[in-house]
């Protein structure tokens, strides 16, 4: 399983608005603001597709979010699977 640290950048003003509307998606789980603007946040999928796909979706739908950014990305399970089938 995939798993993203990431800093979601909003508008100022929006960000209590958009954190709260953060710990309501599957999957996203957040740990505060940062300065004004950042929420820190981890994303977890079940392909790196899918954190790629949250991501797009966080940014087209919820308004104030700037961009998202990742500090981390893990891919241990997907690569040990791999290993496995061959």
């Amino acid at each position: 399983m995939p798993i993203a640290g990431v800093v979601v950048l909003t508008v100022p003003e929006k960000t209590n608005e958009i954190l709260l509307q953060l710990n309501k998606i599957k999957n996203v789980t957040t740990y505060g603001v940062h300065k004004e603007n950042f929420v820190v946040a981890v994303f977890e999928g079940e392909t790196p597709n899918e954190l790629e796909g949250m991501s797009d979706r966080i940014i087209k739908t919820i308004p104030g979010v700037l961009g998202i950014y990742p500090a981390y990305v893990n891919f241990e399970d997907i690569e040990l699977q791999e290993d496995e089938e061959e």
